[in-house]
């Protein structure tokens, strides 16, 4: 119980904190590759990229953490959110 709360923190935190940092990350990143990309332009517009499908996919988790760790929701969203949250936790690293 306390694990499924604490769990819940950092995700609240997360989403709080990475929205924003990510999607001014993203605009940055945008125009300036726009201009004239270099190779590290590139790359960290993907991770940023990863990062938001990450944020976008949090939510889930976060009310899967809610409910204690039962998978509540459709059935048919529980593989496509395991995939795609550990995925991009994969590719940003």
């Amino acid at each position: 119980m306390f694990y499924s709360h604490l769990l819940l923190a950092v995700y609240i935190l997360t989403f709080l904190m990475g929205v924003p940092a990510n999607m001014l990350s993203f605009v940055t990143f945008c125009r300036k590759v726009r201009r004239k990309a270099a190779p590290i332009d590139v790359l960290l517009l993907n991770l940023t990229i990863s990062d938001l499908i990450f944020l976008a996919f949090l939510p889930f988790k976060m009310k899967e953490a809610y409910d204690h760790m039962n998978w509540l929701m459709p059935y048919a969203l529980c593989p496509l959110t395991g995939f795609l949250f550990y995925v991009t936790i994969y590719n940003s690293t």
